[in-house]
């Protein structure tokens, strides 16, 4: 049973959380973690009733059992807030040596989002901007992934409910491949590698009312044309798409009412397309652990719960793939958790079973959208916490490292491309497990603390979880 401090910090943490729009950040961040102490829930630590009502959460590991190779990279993709401010070198630096330690691929939109108006007119280029970012991610090391959406004005559909994502026009699809090669000729001169594109973004502009779905027969129209075009320019660079958002929640409905099944909308545009695309080199997704438009008072010991909805998404995508592409691999993209609508340690905890549920459903790729949160020039009245790795660099003093960057880190460190995953078990589904040859993470969906109880061959190891806490072990020298 929950502790009763828990269920009146919860509730009074959602009616807080109603109030939000009209204050400002850091009231409420001073203002919850003292609501929670008035209940007796002792800050993020879930107080003190692991030591006297909730038992041992015990987890079993058998190191000879291979569940998976792991093939997950991780990725962030910049925007136009990103690094906007090169005076404050300090904070800049500090930000590429977080990027440095945790990432390994960068992505970069082609057309606005920091890359400004690439194509002004037919023919015409500015490379200017998206040379720069291009320029940065390869100095950093990192693989570049760039999506080729927007488009130029010049191309664009009369679609007012869109503006600048309005899609391309039909007879412009041959326009927009060409551009599409050009770009990736123009890298391949200048002697900067392309890992992979992502063929337009988030399906947009692609709605029909009429289908009520996504009309991806219209899209694979143009992700054929792009394709070919591509690999004639440099067969080299991955291609993939369709990138579209699979919801989380049909309509932004309560979760609880679902199993994580992708909703029937969705999976006929997902058929519409891998029944019309020629080719693909990787299929990917959108996903985020909530809906936008959902607007249900999850509670901070409630939301989490759902993040095994991925899991379930992963299998079905793998089932749709079968008949034409069983071996692409499935990458998600633009992947966000909680939107900083919830404590720092909740997202980063929340990001940590995302990812772990990504990992075992075979994903090869998870971008975090934005590594930086916005600070004051963000437009989310909801935001009560920072949303990014580390904090904005609009000061000297930026750039500081958030939890979910550890998030980042211990699976870029411990579980990285390669990694043979061994089977793990958990008694407790608040507390869940992953485990590498040497390795294991430990991830606290729940804010109580939980004392921890790890058995591998006959031996145990003991060790405390703080609520939310992601904590990484080597149990195997």
């Amino acid at each position: 049973m929950k502790d009763l401090g828990y269920e009146i910090a919860d509730t009074i943490f959602i009616f807080v959380i109603d109030l939000l729009p009209g204050m400002k950040r850091f009231i409420a961040a001073l203002l919850l973690p003292l609501l929670a102490l008035s209940c007796g829930a002792k800050g993020n630590d879930g107080g003190n009733d692991s030591e006297n009502t909730i038992p041992p959460v015990k987890v079993e590991i058998f190191p000879s059992r291979t569940v998976l190779v792991s093939s997950l990279e991780l990725g962030t993709t910049l925007t136009h807030k990103t690094f906007n401010y090169p005076k404050n070198t300090e904070a800049v630096a500090r930000a590429e040596n977080l990027l440095g330690q945790a990432i390994d691929c960068i992505g970069q939109f082609t057309m606005d989002w920091g890359a400004g108006n690439t194509c002004p007119s037919k023919g015409n280029y500015n490379f200017t901007n998206l040379d720069k970012r291009v320029r940065l991610i390869r100095r950093l090391g990192k693989k570049v992934v760039l999506t080729f959406c927007r488009c130029p004005e010049w191309m664009r559909r009369d679609d007012p409910s869109k503006g600048k994502d309005a899609a391309p026009r039909v007879d412009m699809y041959d326009e927009f491949a060409l551009m599409a090669a050009d770009f990736i000729r123009h890298f391949k001169s200048e002697g900067l590698d392309i890992y992979a594109v992502n063929v337009w973004s988030e399906t947009r502009g692609y709605w029909s009312h009429d289908l009520g779905r996504w009309e991806l027969e219209d899209y694979a129209v143009l992700y054929n044309k792009v394709y070919a075009a591509i690999k004639q320019a440099n067969p080299d660079v991955l291609v993939g798409g369709p990138f579209m958002h699979i919801e989380s929640s049909p309509k932004g409905k309560d979760m609880s009412l679902f199993d994580g099944s992708i909703s029937s909308s969705d999976r006929k545009a997902l058929e519409a397309f891998i029944q019309n695309a020629v080719a693909l080199d990787f299929f990917s997704i959108d996903r985020n652990l909530m809906e936008n438009a959902d607007k249900t008072p999850y509670g901070r010991n409630q939301v989490l719960s759902y993040t095994s909805f991925n899991g379930v998404v992963h299998k079905q995508l793998r089932e749709l793939l079968e008949e034409r592409f069983s071996d692409v691999p499935v990458w998600v993209v633009d992947n966000q958790c909680l939107k900083g609508h919830y404590p720092v340690e909740v997202e980063a905890a929340g990001l940590a079973s995302m990812f772990r549920w990504h990992l075992l459903g075979g994903a090869a790729y998870v971008d975090k959208w934005q590594p930086e949160d916005e600070g004051s020039e963000s437009t989310d009245t909801e935001q009560i916490a920072p949303e990014g790795l580390y904090t904005h660099t609009d000061s000297e003093d930026g750039a500081r490292p958030l939890p979910s960057f550890y998030v980042f880190k211990a699976f870029r460190d411990f579980f990285p491309r390669g990694t043979r995953i061994v089977e793990s078990v958990s008694s407790s589904e608040w507390v869940e497990t992953l485990a590498g040859e040497h390795d294991m993470m430990l991830i606290n969906k729940h804010g109580s603390t939980h004392n921890v109880v790890i058995t591998v061959d006959g031996k145990e190891i003991e060790t405390t979880l703080k609520g939310f806490e992601v904590k990484t072990i080597r149990y195997n020298e």
